[in-house]
Protein backbone atom coordinates (compact mmCIF):
# COMPACT_ATOMS: atom_id res chain seq x y z
CA UNK A 1 0.00 0.00 0.00
CA UNK A 2 2.74 2.26 0.90
CA UNK A 3 4.35 1.66 -2.77
CA UNK A 4 0.92 3.14 -3.98
CA UNK A 5 0.87 6.23 -2.45
CA UNK A 6 4.71 6.87 -3.20
CA UNK A 7 3.89 5.96 -6.96
CA UNK A 8 0.87 8.59 -6.68
CA UNK A 9 2.91 11.44 -5.23
CA UNK A 10 5.36 10.98 -7.70
CA UNK A 11 2.90 11.68 -10.46
CA UNK A 12 1.08 14.29 -8.62
CA UNK A 13 4.86 16.03 -8.33
CA UNK A 14 5.51 15.67 -12.02
CA UNK A 15 1.60 16.93 -12.70
CA UNK A 16 2.27 20.22 -10.27
CA UNK A 17 5.91 20.96 -12.59
CA UNK A 18 3.91 20.11 -15.69
CA UNK A 19 1.75 22.72 -14.91
CA UNK A 20 4.06 25.21 -13.29
CA UNK A 21 6.00 25.26 -16.72
CA UNK A 22 2.97 25.51 -18.73
CA UNK A 23 1.98 28.76 -15.96
CA UNK A 24 5.42 29.62 -16.83
CA UNK A 25 4.64 29.20 -21.03
CA UNK A 26 1.71 30.92 -21.11
CA UNK A 27 2.44 33.86 -19.02
CA UNK A 28 5.71 34.17 -21.28
CA UNK A 29 3.15 34.25 -24.65
CA UNK A 30 0.47 36.98 -22.53
CA UNK A 31 3.78 39.15 -22.10
CA UNK A 32 5.09 38.81 -26.02
CA UNK A 33 1.06 38.85 -26.90
CA UNK A 34 0.59 42.50 -25.48
CA UNK A 35 4.70 43.57 -26.86
CA UNK A 36 3.88 43.18 -29.90
CA UNK A 37 0.09 44.02 -29.82
CA UNK A 38 -0.84 47.10 -33.00
CA UNK A 39 -1.60 50.39 -31.86
CA UNK A 40 -4.46 51.89 -34.00
CA UNK A 41 -4.66 55.52 -34.53
CA UNK A 42 -7.05 58.08 -36.13
CA UNK A 43 -6.34 61.54 -37.59
CA UNK A 44 -6.47 63.07 -34.16
CA UNK A 45 -4.31 60.45 -32.71
CA UNK A 46 -1.92 61.35 -35.50
CA UNK A 47 -1.59 64.68 -35.63
CA UNK A 48 -0.87 64.77 -31.64
CA UNK A 49 1.53 61.88 -32.66
CA UNK A 50 3.48 64.16 -34.99
CA UNK A 51 2.63 67.31 -33.68
CA UNK A 52 0.96 69.12 -36.66
CA UNK A 53 -2.01 70.69 -37.82
CA UNK A 54 -4.80 69.66 -40.32
CA UNK A 55 -2.97 71.30 -43.35
CA UNK A 56 0.03 69.55 -42.62
CA UNK A 57 -2.34 66.34 -42.27
CA UNK A 58 -3.91 66.86 -45.48
CA UNK A 59 -0.23 67.15 -47.37
CA UNK A 60 1.85 64.19 -46.16
CA UNK A 61 -1.78 61.77 -45.79
CA UNK A 62 -0.90 60.85 -49.65
CA UNK A 63 2.27 59.29 -48.28
CA UNK A 64 0.87 57.09 -45.46
CA UNK A 65 -0.55 54.13 -45.60
CA UNK A 66 -4.43 54.73 -44.40
CA UNK A 67 -6.79 51.95 -43.75
CA UNK A 68 -10.49 53.22 -44.15
CA UNK A 69 -13.39 51.96 -42.43
CA UNK A 70 -16.79 53.51 -42.20
CA UNK A 71 -15.62 56.97 -44.22
CA UNK A 72 -12.92 57.49 -41.15
CA UNK A 73 -9.05 57.34 -41.82
CA UNK A 74 -6.82 54.81 -39.36
CA UNK A 75 -3.46 54.22 -39.09
CA UNK A 76 -1.43 51.91 -37.76
CA UNK A 77 1.52 53.33 -35.66
CA UNK A 78 4.00 50.76 -36.31
CA UNK A 79 3.88 51.83 -40.23
CA UNK A 80 3.64 55.28 -39.53
CA UNK A 81 7.34 54.94 -37.59
CA UNK A 82 8.67 52.98 -40.05
CA UNK A 83 7.69 55.03 -42.77
CA UNK A 84 9.16 57.99 -40.48
CA UNK A 85 12.03 56.04 -40.68
CA UNK A 86 12.58 55.01 -44.07
CA UNK A 87 11.75 59.17 -45.30
CA UNK A 88 13.66 60.93 -42.74
CA UNK A 89 13.24 64.66 -42.80
CA UNK A 90 14.47 67.15 -45.31
CA UNK A 91 16.91 69.60 -44.41
CA UNK A 92 16.47 72.96 -46.31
Amino acid sequence: MEKFFEEVRSELRALVQAVQVIATEAQHLSQNLADSAVEILDNTDLKALLHIRDTKLGQIKAQLPIYNLDGKDYYFKNEIAAHIRANPKKQK
